[in-house]
């Protein structure tokens, strides 16, 4: 299971580099607050991952907002 929690935060840590952290400053100044509100839900979803009861064999992955 150690192996799966590493695989699990390998691919958690990609989508925030890939999805999150990667919104450059001009377009989330563009966004609306909903939109905000989304981005800043879906990225603290994504490092409560192991947190999950489930974690590290049945994650629910959270669905990314759309911008």
């Amino acid at each position: 299971t150690e192996e799966l929690a590493n695989s699990a935060r390998a691919h958690r840590n990609n989508l925030l580099k890939e999805t999150v952290d990667s919104v450059n400053p001009m377009r989330w100044e563009a966004l609306t607050e909903l939109q905000k509100d989304a981005w800043r839900a879906y990225r603290q979803a994504l490092l409560d991952i192991p947190q999950q009861e489930g974690f590290p064999k049945d994650i629910v992955w959270p669905e990314e907002p759309k911008l």
